[in-house]
């Protein structure tokens, strides 16, 4: 357990892989059809690392199937129920405590031209795709950021938000 716990504390630590798991979040979100696009928010990206990071909920991000959409992180698993909830119903907890090392991520996203903002809006106009040659804790982390972003990127700020339950 504490092995599991001390790879989760380098990774939260790294804000090199939290601006790339944020950039692919980004990309994944502005994937969607031209129609459907919703604009993306600060709101948006304070959910993301936390939801990431945590090795239950990248898991169940992972698992489901992206046209069954963010509705489904809901649905019970009976392996994971009680994971499940404190994940989803601990959120804001979870953005609090992960709220510096977010900022640090998004700072250096956009340094580095990854994101950018636009009249209070984020987008990303640079192309990402998951490097061959990375761990593989490393490559769930930015698959789940993609799929997150893409399912995110068809609901309202508002929705998003309330399924999560965040509390702005």
């Amino acid at each position: 357990m504490s092995g599991s716990l001390l790879r989760e504390y380098e990774i939260m630590q790294n804000p090199a892989l939290g601006a790339n798991a944020l950039w692919a979040f980004t990309q994944g979100f502005v994937s969607r059809p031209h129609e459907e696009l919703q604009s993306l928010t600060l709101w948006h990206l304070v959910t993301v690392l936390p939801l990431l990071y945590h090795d239950t909920s990248r898991k169940i991000i992972l698992k489901k199937r992206e046209s069954s959409g963010l509705r489904s992180i809901l649905e019970r698993d009976s392996k994971n129920s009680v994971a499940q909830n404190e994940t989803v119903f601990n959120i804001n907890n979870r953005i609090k405590a992960l709220q510096d090392r977010t900022f640090r991520s998004l700072n250096l996203a956009l340094a580095c031209n990854l994101i950018s903002l636009e009249e209070g809006y984020f987008f990303s106009n640079v192309s990402f795709k998951i490097p061959s040659t990375i761990p593989v804790e490393t490559k769930n982390i930015l698959k789940a950021a993609q799929k997150l972003g893409g399912g995110a990127g068809g609901m309202s700020d508002f929705e998003y938000l309330t399924i999560l339950g965040v509390e702005p």
